[in-house]
């Protein structure tokens, strides 16, 4: 095929640090700083921006106007070296911004394999995105976000700093997200609150059915969501009581891998440490008459 150097619009301004491999594909008016390790097969479309110590994973795909490896937007970062990390296969599109790390979260910002960061997205300092995330337009994560394999998050919703989603979990459109998500749950709202398991998500899954049965029996047992809007007013079963139930259910369904994983997020046994609360299915109030 054609050697790096053809691949190369002459508009591009390609610093002689920066390392390009073979395939790459870089359009008009990219510029491209001197730390940025770009992998086979990556292709920039015009005016893309690539600065800080950021690294591109092979066969990723980086639209135009997107913003890669920009400094931290945070008031405590001194000019430390920032990395961020990028997988392969990733579809990264227009007006895209992706913060590099900084020494208090570690100096990392790191995005997994095949994930889809849609237009005008924000990912914020030291986010760490499993693989196969989906950040939909508009929608954006605030510093030291978590988010598990496979998760969503839907258009033009916010996550608050240091949130952790879980694996295959769905934050609804025009959502605001303050507290961690469980594993294949779904949360709708501006301060959003647990509604249902993402059962569309779950079906999708390579999980077994008998185990994706078992997901949402316990998730009923642990969380006990209602089923209609006629009950009288309750309040939400205190987080100690939430917990024993995830523990009780421990014991019964250690043979069920992703169940077991939802309950030790609920048990606070989460793959990153998190200062968050729980986010929870909202409170029940009392049906008024007219």
């Amino acid at each position: 095929g054609d050697s790096c150097i053809d691949q190369i619009h002459p508009s591009a301004i390609i610093h002689p640090g920066a390392k390009l491999s073979e395939g790459v594909r870089v359009g008009p008016f990219c510029v491209v700083g001197p730390n940025a390790v770009i992998g086979p097969g990556v292709t920039l479309h015009s005016h893309v921006v690539v600065s800080g110590h950021t690294t591109i994973g092979a066969d990723s795909i980086v639209f135009s106007h997107a913003v890669i490896g920009a400094e931290p937007q945070d008031r405590k970062f001194a000019g430390e070296t920032s990395f961020l990390s990028i997988g392969r296969r990733c579809r990264i599109f227009e007006f895209a911004h992706l913060s590099g790390g900084t020494r208090g979260g570690g100096g990392l910002t790191a995005v997994g394999d095949g994930c889809l960061i849609m237009s005008h997205t924000h990912i914020g300092h030291d986010c760490t995105l499993g693989s196969d995330v989906v950040l939909a337009s508009g929608s954006s994560l605030a510093g030291h976000v978590v988010v598990g394999d496979g998760a969503t998050i839907a258009g033009h919703s916010c996550v608050h700093q240091r949130v952790s989603i879980g694996v295959g979990s769905f934050l609804a459109g025009a959502s605001v997200l303050v507290d961690d998500l469980i594993p294949y749950g779904l949360a709708i709202g501006n301060r959003a609150s647990l509604h249902s398991l993402n059962l569309r998500g779950i079906r999708r899954s390579r999980i077994p059915s008998h185990e994706q049965r078992a997901l949402l029996r316990t998730f009923r047992y642990v969380f006990q969501p209602p089923t209609d809007g006629f009950y009288s007013a309750l309040q939400l079963p205190p987080m100690r009581a939430l917990q024993d139930r995830a523990s009780a259910s421990q014991r019964d369904l250690s043979n069920y891998p992703h169940v077991m994983g939802m309950l030790s997020f609920v048990l606070g046994q989460r793959p990153h440490p998190s200062n968050r609360a729980l986010c929870r299915p909202p409170a029940i109030t009392p049906a008024t008459s007219t």
